[in-house]
């Protein structure tokens, strides 16, 4: 004992809380689509209970003259002052959080709406993560390298259910097999490795010019992540291609503007030979028909087909706007959008597939976040989550185009990726209303944040 207690005095405290939120970072977001019940969702709210801890110390030690507890951190090392754009990013966070509780509040916090009300933890423990990440400063290195794991793992996973389920699916239902990852869902699945891939691919951009053979590394993994999403067969997810093709050549253009016009023809060309090869799938064919072919039929109003989903979706966003115009500020309440729409299935104001969903419990939501939002904690909760996506987003484009340094940049537009990548999922699907795409958006938004120079606290 009175061993263990000298080789517990001598750790120090801050650089093992800086490397074990670097190890929960890492391991988090790698696994994030391969083991999310094993490994990620325990990583993850580890993290996030670090920074709570970490928050309610920093606070008590400010209180106390901004003075450590030594049974916490070495008593030479005092906690730095939150800048004052990592409190209003908190701050923004915060408030995402509390028009949800407020919306809830509004139905009388029902049974529905505490248990969609779970969802928003992740964004209430942002709060948290992001101020204990910017004291933490993690090493962006550890960033790029997980997110390649991401991808990389990401297709080897994917790779696995092509060649070990999908033929007995095809078997058994007649049906093209999507692969979901470890969760087992298609679209949060190939909205990750959609995100990672981009991500990789600005990764190797980065890294080439100095370590080019970990750049080579970072375009592998890339294709692993593509792998992924052609194979999850997320529609929503493809559109986001084209997106961050023209980004990382914003930040290709920046970093060498001496090559400009062959960095336009380069990405021009690589957009024409992308789409020709894309179109060469069969399966990718089918996708793409298949949503010619589910537009074509929906008539709002009127019974949605059978297989018909992008005429569900349709029709789930007319019945979210209608639910928003029943009450515009703060929407019909959190959890209450299964419950609007089997009452307008019932009075034929919506298609019955809407509410006959999953052997007839029906849809939660509106597969839109914005109409989700609107529809269920009105325009403040739309405002809300604008001011989510367009705070950071604000950020992240301040430190792309004001940073001298390429590694500095290129962290820029990683976020600058995040964003408008969620910006475009939120138009197909409720991904901040999923528990895996909500953590993940936590995780690296606060991780970029703190990675970013803007909000670093001085000294």
């Amino acid at each position: 004992m009175v061993v263990l207690s000298k080789i517990v005095t001598r750790i120090d405290g801050a650089r093992f809380l800086s490397w074990l939120a670097h190890i929960l970072l890492a391991v988090g977001a790698a696994t994030v689509t391969v083991a999310y019940y094993r490994i990620h969702g325990p990583a993850l709210h580890a993290l996030l209970f670090l920074g709570l801890l970490w928050f309610l110390l920093s606070w008590r030690g400010r209180a106390r003259s901004h003075r450590v507890d030594a049974d916490a951190m070495p008593a030479s090392r005092s906690l730095p002052p939150l800048k004052s754009t990592t409190s209003l990013l908190s701050a923004v966070f915060l408030l995402y959080t509390l028009i949800a509780i407020l919306s809830a509040g509004s139905v009388g916090f029902n049974a529905a709406s505490l248990d969609r009300l779970e969802n928003f933890s992740y964004f209430l423990g942002g709060v948290f993560l992001i101020p204990f990440l910017v004291a933490v400063r993690p090493r962006a290195d550890w960033f790029w390298f997980a997110i390649a794991a991401t991808a990389l793992l990401s297709g080897l996973f994917a790779f696995w259910e092509m060649q070990a389920l999908a033929p007995d699916y095809r078997l058994a239902t007649g049906l093209e097999y999507r692969a979901g990852g470890s969760k087992g869902k298609a679209i949060p699945f190939g909205d990750i490795a959609t995100l990672a891939a981009v991500l990789s691919v600005l990764a190797a951009c980065v890294f080439f010019p100095t370590r080019r053979r970990l750049a080579w590394l970072f375009g592998l993994a890339a294709l692993g992540g593509v792998y992924a999403s052609l194979a999850s067969g997320t529609r929503g997810a493809w559109i986001f291609f084209p997106t961050a093709l023209v980004v990382i050549g914003l930040y290709l253009l920046q970093q060498y503007p001496i090559y400009r016009r062959g960095i336009l023809l380069g990405i021009l060309g690589l957009a024409v030979a992308g789409g020709i090869a894309l179109m060469q799938s069969e399966s990718i064919q089918e996708r793409f028909a298949s949503a010619l072919s589910e537009a074509r039929d929906y008539v709002p109003g009127e019974e949605v087909g059978i297989g018909n989903s992008l005429g569900e979706r349709f029709e789930m966003w007319r019945a979210a706007w209608m639910a928003f115009r029943e009450r515009p500020v703060l929407g019909i309440g959190v959890g209450q959008l299964n419950d609007y729409f089997q009452r307008m299935a019932d009075q034929g104001s919506i298609s019955s597939a809407i509410a006959e969903f999953d052997q007839g419990a029906g849809h939660t939501h509106a597969h839109n976040d914005y109409l989700h939002a609107l529809a269920t904690r009105g325009l403040l909760g739309l405002a809300s989550l604008l001011l989510l996506y367009l705070a950071p987003l604000a950020v992240f484009v301040r430190a792309a185009f004001r940073a001298q340094e390429h590694t500095t940049r290129g962290l820029g537009y990683a976020g600058i990726l995040v964003i408008l990548g969620y910006l475009q999922f939120s138009l197909t699907d409720s991904i901040l209303l999923m528990r895996i795409t909500a953590g993940f958006f936590v995780l690296l938004c606060a991780w970029l944040l703190a990675l970013n120079p803007s909000p670093t606290p001085s000294p």
